[in-house]
């Protein structure tokens, strides 16, 4: 006996603790139901409990609060429940007053966890905000991204949102949608300006190709601001942000005025300004040659928007689009310009007008993909200097490791009065023959020579095959550097010294501020044919022609150098 009673002793042992086992486990969390497959039902604790939410008003102005009330009552005999308001731990009933920055759900969350399963119901209430037709963000504003957004997206008939002094993250959201008659601008007074950077909106997250804002609509401007991405140095793969994208929806009117104006705009690695057509059901779509001037982009600063192996742009002008493109720096992009030829549904080329910009030294690099340069090494290596302005073809040769080389490359290119200061590669490169033209008139360029500066493939196959061939205009002028020769005066009347810069076919100034050259003034005169001063005796620097006789007045000046030349009125005694 003594032999087996250990065994069986042992026996019971290992019994009972399977039995505690399993309804340990079953406290824990473990299955309950038929089988032990299925957790237990919510106790009627949870299901039984009567939870009630209200807003009132259920409508409010911007800037004005609303109560949110809300109540839950459990069965008799159950004891409280875990209650949430929008995720913050709240009594089970109470009230609060909100004032919401944009339309917002307020929802209570009911909550309890039955042996080791967690259950839960909810019951919301919306309070929508209604907008003014004018929205200040300032330093002051709560939740300025959610105003931004909430606003943009009003249904007033036009709304305008101002910024001052606010820096806004926009970190996570994209497509942010402009619709027509919207105005995106600084605040006057705090405007982007030369002796004030702006305010700023900007992200941090990488992005893909996405863009952040999206205009489709007519009668938009976008002004006064900075406009930065997530990428400072140069990209490489799918990382291509865009920060605006111009994209009319389909529509049978032509678009008649969309701004981008006075913006700083870097470090998007894909496209700073980007425009698209739309051509359905309009086989030109709403933006052509006809109507230059329907999207202006006019008087910003694209800098440090790169990308190694594509894109890398400060504005590109594609599928179909066409753009008026003037009075802009360009510094430390791939491409200031890019094209891209034409809408590939139809045949609804894309074109530019490319008027008294700046470009600067800066930019142009080409670093081959790490994969991609792996197996092309044969063909070209590591990094090169690519152009500054370009439109692409419609095709690609078998021959070429590039793409868009050749075939039809857009519709019309105007590009006249630039300064181009880049030399590590070309200014310009059309790759194909332009369906209607592209002509190149009065332009300055640092290059040499006119083929150190501009260049063109024709059709696909040997040979140029070039039927449409740019049209350089003989008052175009090389080997200039305006650079070489600075002035020095107070443009904008506060005492600081601005740096001058006059190109030959165009007036600048540099503030000591903001480090940036801002557009003046388009005249031919260069500087050893200009005096300086304060002509009209006014508190700002103007600029009249160089006289044989420091004491002698000119006979004519250009206001602030930015008004036309007009006589000096002498009153004599």
């Amino acid at each position: 006996m003594k032999k087996t009673a250990w065994p069986s002793r042992l026996l019971i042992v290992c019994a009972l603790g399977a039995i505690w086992f399993s309804a340990h486990a079953q406290l824990k969390g473990g299955s309950s139901g038929p089988g032990g497959n299925e957790p237990p039902e919510p106790s009627p604790c949870l299901t039984e409990a009567t939870l009630q939410i209200a807003a009132n008003p259920t409508s409010v102005t911007y800037g004005q609060a609303s109560v949110v009330s809300w109540s839950v009552v459990p069965p008799a005999r159950c004891g409280s429940l875990t209650v949430r308001l929008n995720g913050q731990p709240v009594a089970a009933s109470g009230s609060r007053s909100v004032t919401p920055p944009a339309s917002a759900t307020y929802t209570v969350i009911v909550s309890e966890t039955r042996l080791g399963v967690y259950a839960q119901r909810s019951v919301s209430a919306q309070v929508g905000v209604v907008y003014p037709p004018r929205v200040v963000i300032n330093q002051s504003t709560s939740n300025p991204a959610s105003v931004l957004v909430g606003a943009l997206g009003s249904t007033n008939p036009s709304q305008t949102i101002e910024l001052c002094n606010v820096d806004i993250d926009l970190t996570g959201r994209t497509g942010i949608a402009i619709g027509s008659n919207r105005s995106l601008i600084g605040s006057p007074g705090c405007e982007r300006n030369p002796r004030r950077l702006g305010p700023r909106i900007f992200v941090t997250d990488k992005r893909g190709g996405a863009s952040l804002f999206v205009i489709q609509g007519d009668n938009v401007r976008v002004s006064g601001f900075r406009l930065e991405g997530p990428t400072s140095g140069i990209a490489q793969g799918d990382v291509k942000e865009k920060g605006i994208l111009i994209a009319p929806p389909p529509g049978r009117e032509p678009i008649r005025s969309i701004e981008i104006s006075n913006m700083e705009i870097f470090h998007w690695s894909g496209v700073g300004v980007q425009v698209i057509d739309n051509v359905d059901p309009n086989e030109r779509g709403r933006l052509f040659n006809t109507n230059p001037g329907a999207v202006r982009i006019r008087g910003n600063f694209f800098h440090h928007n790169r990308h190694g192996a594509g894109e890398g742009y400060g504005v590109a002008v594609t599928d179909g689009a066409y753009a008026t493109i003037e009075q802009n720096v360009f510094d430390e992009n791939r491409h200031a310009i890019a094209g891209g030829s034409r809408n590939d549904d139809a045949l609804d080329y894309s074109g530019y007008t490319l008027r008294d910009n700046l470009i600067l030294s800066g930019g142009g690099l080409h670093s081959v993909d790490a994969w991609y340069g792996f197996f092309m090494c044969f063909w070209q290596c590591n990094s090169w200097y690519t152009h500054q302005i370009d439109m692409h073809g419609d095709k690609n040769a078998w021959y070429s490791s590039h793409n868009w080389q050749c075939g039809t490359a857009g519709e019309t290119m105007i590009i006249e009065r630039n300064t181009v200061l880049y030399t590590n590669g070309l200014a310009i490169k059309i790759r194909g023959n332009p369906a209607d033209k592209v002509v190149v008139d009065g332009n300055v360029f640092k290059h040499k020579k006119r083929g150190d500066a501009i260049a063109q493939n024709g059709g696909c196959g040997w040979g140029d095959n070039i039927t449409k061939p740019i049209d350089v205009r003989p008052n175009n002028v090389f080997r200039a550097d305006p650079m070489a020769e600075l002035g020095s005066c107070d443009f904008f009347g506060d005492g600081q010294q601005d740096q001058f810069m006059a190109t030959g076919v165009t007036w600048w100034a540099k503030s000591p501020v903001t480090q940036q050259w801002r557009y003046l003034n388009t005249m031919r005169e260069r500087l050893s044919e200009l005096q300086l001063g304060r002509v009209d005796n006014d508190a700002v620097c103007d600029v009249a022609p160089r006289t044989s006789n420091a004491a002698m007045l000119p006979e004519k000046y250009s206001k602030s150098g930015t008004g036309p030349w007009v006589p000096l009125l002498v009153i004599k005694p």
